[in-house]
């Protein structure tokens, strides 16, 4: 069988762990834990050679080939099933999801298609089958668009990310905090929507034009109107729209099959209580590399030109603006079917007109993601994510007009945890706790902040 030369991003690469869930879901055999993965591929071959009659010895046996990433070996030992004209509609299934993880998506939708025409199929492994099916329609058109709106409400104890010390420094000087400044919750609600598009130049090197659409509305509870003021203390309402738009191509198909890269154009803008607070644009360029079946590495640099908008509320917009880059990298690793472990370093690098505003900082974030089968029946599969994060923030300069002699520098911890269930083949629920604590050199800048968010969203 040929394998075909998928392109692997971000995105293919979660569709796939969807696709290794949905694949270890099917009622095989269990695996004894303890053992050696490579051990119990060894004993499951030599049990299908003593009876090679036995459907569940080579059933378990494709099982452990396919969590060995041996996806070849496992579309062979199930298509020996299909010998059997009775074989259950789940062993088509199970190879149109090998198929699909190999990118081969024709081979797939057969396997599929002749799942669902047995009548035996059950409820949740036909809904399975009707998702991926559909996700096989949009990846072989010419032009895709994919895309997700999201609706929810956002509670949060301290959202202006206002000092918790009772006294700050002005000029180097402490004073008291007005109650009027002090932390206070507020609920805010959101309305986001994602547009990617895709359009297939049909090249040897998968070269695609993709763009991406993303937009933002947050109106907090607390806040209303459009008059500007100075010192503004309640939460502002915000706006945002980003484009990019590049073209996405694998520089060597043949050496690197599993590398591709896009270089794109950016712009953006972000408005507050409904006049514009800042624009940018420039350019970026992004990359994933496929390590092997289960391991992915991906990244990007980003260099921006931000204009602040000049308001009675910015009374320094002409010493904010300048370049701003972005350095990231991410390293995502299948642990097991349903389970992904991921690791995020980005470096930020800010210039303006003051050294003052101009701050460099570091990121690393790490997060633990598993797909399960949901506790209620026919609930589709739920998903679970556990992050955590740490980010360091440098300013070149002191600010004189907090302390004269000491530059800002911020330690900011995060930890959060989020439940994403599916409620329809389109519609899902989303809940995400998230605990924020910043620890600063000067005392205007300790914060702490615990936010709830709970939203329905949309995938189209």
């Amino acid at each position: 069988m040929k394998r075909p030369t998928a392109c692997h991003s971000p995105e293919v690469f979660a569709i796939k762990l969807l696709a290794t869930a949905l694949f270890c879901s099917s009622a095989w055999a269990q695996t004894a834990p303890n053992a050696p993965l490579q051990s119990q591929v060894e004993e499951a071959f030599r049990q299908t050679l003593q009876s090679p009659a036995d459907g569940n010895a080579t059933a378990r046996y494709a099982r452990l080939l396919e969590q060995s990433g041996n996806h070849e070996g496992a579309i062979a030992a199930l298509e020996r099933l299909l010998l059997d004209p009775n074989a259950p509609p789940s062993v088509r299934l199970d190879l149109g999801v090998l198929y699909y993880r190999l990118g081969s998506y024709d081979m797939a939708a057969g396997m599929l298609r002749r799942a669902l025409d047995d009548p035996r199929l059950g409820p949740v492994e036909r809904g399975q089958a009707e998702t991926l099916l559909r996700d096989i329609g949009k990846r072989t058109q010419v032009s895709r668009l994919d895309g997700n709106v999201l609706l929810g409400l956002r509670a949060q104890t301290n959202p202006s990310s206002r000092t918790s010390r009772d006294t700050v420094l002005a000029g180097g000087m402490p004073v008291a905090v007005p109650d009027a400044l002090k932390p206070t919750s507020d609920t805010d609600l959101q309305l986001g929507l994602r547009l990617d598009h895709q359009y297939d130049l049909g090249r040897q090197n998968e070269a695609a034009i993709v763009s991406s659409l993303a937009a933002q509305i947050v109106k907090f509870s607390s806040s209303s109107g459009s008059t500007l003021q100075v010192n503004q203390v309640d939460p502002y309402n915000l706006a945002l729209v980003e484009l990019t738009s590049g073209l996405r191509f694998k520089p060597s198909p043949s050496g690197l099959p599993g590398l591709s890269i896009r270089p794109h154009l950016i712009a953006a803008t972000l408005s507050a209580q409904g006049h514009r607070y800042l624009s940018n644009h420039g350019l970026g360029l992004d990359g994933a590399y496929s390590l092997n079946e289960r391991t992915l590495v991906d990244g990007g640099l980003e260099y921006r030109d931000v204009d602040y908008a000049t308001r009675i509320d910015v009374p320094a917009a002409s010493e904010l603006g300048g370049p701003s880059k972005l350095l990231r990298v991410r390293l995502t690793r299948e642990l097991a079917p349903g389970q992904l472990l991921s690791g995020e370093l980005r470096a930020y690098w800010q210039r303006t007109d003051r050294r003052y505003y101009d701050n460099d900082s570091q990121e690393a974030r790490v997060t633990y993601l598993r797909s399960y089968a949901s506790p209620l029946k026919g609930g589709g599969l739920w998903t679970t994510s556990v992050w955590g994060g740490l980010q360091r923030r440098a300013y070149d300069a002191a600010d004189p007009a907090i302390d004269p002699n000491v530059a800002r520098r911020d330690t900011e911890w995060r930890i959060g945890i989020g439940q994403t269930v599916p409620l329809s083949a389109a519609w899902s629920l989303l809940v995400q706790l998230e605990h924020v604590k910043t620890d600063s050199k000067l005392p205007n800048y300790d914060s702490k902040n615990t936010s709830l968010f709970v939203a329905a969203a949309y995938r189209f």
